[in-house]
């Protein structure tokens, strides 16, 4: 086994930076989930349980665009006889490519481009290859930022590479160790998951494993038993219920009479989780191709999971596939494992506790693999588990996860790549480190300053308002050092009491965090403390404090922070019906701001409800290749629809009523697939 250090030149784009504006989580904790009666009772439990979204201490990533170039990506490299696997440590640790030496082939959908999209947590995400989805509901916070590779040489003379990161907002340690010994045919990945605190907390853990997609692809796991979302319940954003059911494949209600194990026959995006059995020797998923070409992924418990997710082949999904790549590379299935019967079902990890696993990702190939296409599911999911486990025997994996766990508490040997700043602080507060990993001093940055700072003199310094803070901080343990430092010389100001109100109102005290910016303001006058209040006001319904609020920290902040501001005027007057409000501040902006994807959209949202509609405007940005949509976000269709209906109301001698333009429109108007990016298409 060899390891080295490379770099991946390709056609991308790379991200430019965060948005410094904090993004609370929702008032409540729990999405809305449901089932339809089918589930069980184990199936049940903790359904919506933690996944509200929230994205703090972390910041949005949301500064790229889609004017792709030739970019170097640093790589970290393992290879055997048999198999290259090629990692981006700057990219969230993703397994970009998995080789077959002896074929050329990728194993993997590796995708020819590097494009981000707005798919993350923190936005900024990319398609293609293995991902590691850790801690919270979603793809992983540092998708798109670097994490920490490292050498490890066992005693046994071994190199295999280490993963690790201290993940902030659930305070856990996450480590992988890759292993490609030499003469096997897989790649290994040893997962150590730890909780170091005193307390138990929240978790979610779904690898997520991208594989090309062909019209035969047909996907199994060790069980016909699945539960499904319902179409209707993610049709559109304003159902924020989801709704389960659970049935046996290959029939699912969702696709009347189309068998649901052939990707290609799902005319809109789908999914459905794999429910395989608690005795279940050795769990696993994989795929076959109309070559006899098996993909195929297995793991030790308690990753228990699968899930098969697909973008469909209507409009919308062709879209999104073409969209995170180009029209060259056709369309990506995802086979996922994961420790919860569905994404949205929570489990906790209990205080003090480490998890671990093993999971291994390969091919293999079938003769006489017309079994594997028989009509009676059942049949072609023995004959395709007899592959994978030929290939791959539980009892193998399991005698490998046992060497992988004496070499999991090894000390590192070196550093390769680093990650973040935020272990080496969490070093520093005195928090409890895995001693598999190395947080060095020299990781420290800007971002951990102010909070170093705190830490060592237990004040921390005051900066000029027009500065954005480096950071946020939500993490409890500071709360109290905060709180204390208000009452040293030097530590009550501005930039204190704004930090305290961030990290009380994402903590739940709400009223107490709103009270802190109040008085950060009276302290001195600061953008950020005035867009926090604006934020308050509109969820509590005042939309003319909010508005005046927001007002003051765009003309005090004059656009020299970050577009974010201006983004979130617009936003504000939008959802509380300020269309012209909106449009005459859009005509204010600099001719930079005017240009940016998610302002112009803002502002064609807002010219197409007026009396004259900037129609020259909005046919420009169904034209242009906008890089902020969102999964689920059908601006782009809607806006179409709005434009069409009142281009037809607004004719000379039109008869038409609103509704029947409305009725016209959707039976006529088509909109073109460059911007239709809906999910699902009624």
């Amino acid at each position: 086994m060899k390891i080295k250090m490379d770099t991946l030149s390709i056609l991308g784009t790379k991200v430019q930076g965060d948005n410094p504006l904090p993004v609370f989580r929702d008032a409540e904790p729990d999405k809305p989930s449901k089932g339809n009666g089918t589930l069980l009772p184990e199936e049940e439990k903790l359904l919506g349980a933690n996944t509200g979204f929230r994205v703090l201490p972390y910041r949005m990533i949301d500064k790229y665009d889609r004017n792709k170039k030739q970019i170097e990506l640093p790589t970290a490299v393992l290879e055997n006889d048999t198999l290259t696997a090629t990692f981006l440590p700057g990219q969230g640790g993703r397994l970009w490519s998995l080789k077959n030496k002896w074929t050329g082939k990728e194993i993997l959908y590796t995708n020819p481009v590097f494009q981000p999209a707005n798919l993350g947590i923190r936005n900024a995400w990319f398609s293609g290859g293995v991902e590691w989805n850790c801690a919270q509901y979603g793809h992983v916070v540092y998708s798109a930022s670097p994490v920490f590779f490292t050498k490890v040489r066992a005693d046994d003379g071994e190199e295999f590479l280490r993963m690790y990161e201290f993940e902030r907002m659930k305070r856990l340690f996450v480590q992988i160790d890759f292993h490609l010994p030499d003469g096997e045919s897989a790649v290994y990945a040893k997962v150590s998951i730890f909780n170091q605190d005193d307390a138990p907390q929240s978790m979610y853990w779904w690898s997520n494993i991208a594989i090309q997609a062909t019209q035969k692809l047909r996907v199994f796991s060790g069980t016909q038993d699945v539960i499904y979302l319902d179409p209707d319940s993610i049709s559109d954003n304003m159902n924020p219920i989801r709704v389960f059911g659970r049935t046996k494949l290959p029939m699912l209600p969702t696709l009347p009479g189309k068998d649901s194990t052939y990707p290609a026959n799902a005319t809109y995006s789908n999914e459905f989780f794999f429910q395989n059995p608690a005795d279940i020797e050795a769990c696993w998923s994989a795929a076959i191709y109309e070559t006899g070409r098996v993909f195929y992924e297995t793991s030790t418990l308690p990753l228990r999971y699968r899930k098969m997710f697909c973008w469909g082949t209507h409009e919308g999904g062709q879209r999104w596939c073409e969209y995170l790549a180009n029209k060259e590379a056709g369309n990506y299935v995802e086979l996922q494992a994961g420790l919860a019967p569905t994404q949205l079902n929570s489990i906790y990890i209990p205080a003090n506790t480490r998890w671990t696993f093993t999971q291994a990702i390969g091919e293999t190939y079938a003769e006489a693999f017309d079994a594997a296409y028989d009509e009676d599911y059942a049949k072609a999911q023995a004959f395709i588990h007899e592959q994978v486990r030929r290939a791959m025997p539980a009892e193998h994996v399991a005698a490998l996860d046992r060497e992988f766990e004496k070499k999991a508490m090894l000390p590192v040997t070196q550093i390769l790549s680093a990650g973040s700043g935020w272990g080496a602080l969490e070093k520093k507060r005195g928090g409890r480190i895995p001693v598999s990993m190395e947080f060095p001093d020299e990781t420290l940055g800007e971002e951990q300053k102010p909070w170093l700072e705190l830490l060592q003199t237990g004040v921390m310094s005051e900066t000029d308002p027009s500065i954005a803070p480096p950071s946020w901080m939500v993490d409890p343990n500071f709360l109290p050092l905060l709180e204390q430092s208000l009452k040293k010389p030097g530590g009550d100001h501005y930039l204190a009491r704004l930090h305290l109100g961030v990290m009380l109102y994402e903590l739940g005290r709400r009223a107490e965090g709103a009270e802190q910016w109040k008085i950060s303001l009276r302290m001195r006058r600061s953008a950020f403390a005035l867009r926090n209040l604006a934020y308050d006001a509109k969820l509590k319904g005042e939309a003319e404090a909010a508005t005046a609020l927001m007002e003051e920290a765009v003309a005090l902040e004059q656009h020299r922070i970050d577009k974010g501001f201006s983004e979130a005027l617009m936003d504000l007057l939008l959802k509380t019906g300020q269309y012209e409000k909106a449009w005459k501040f859009y005509q204010t902006l600099p001719k930079t701001l005017r240009s940016q994807d998610r302002l112009t959209m803002q502002a064609g949202l807002a010219t197409v409800e007026l009396p004259e509609p900037d129609f020259t405007l909005i046919e420009s940005i169904f034209t242009r290749d906008i890089a902020c949509i969102r999964e689920g976000d059908n601006t782009l269709t809607d806006l179409y629809a709005k434009y069409h209906m009142r281009r037809l109301l607004m004719q000379p001698g039109n008869t038409m009523t609103p509704a029947e333009a409305e009725v016209y429109v959707k039976e006529n108007c088509r909109p073109p697939r460059f911007i239709d990016f809906r999910m699902v298409v009624k």
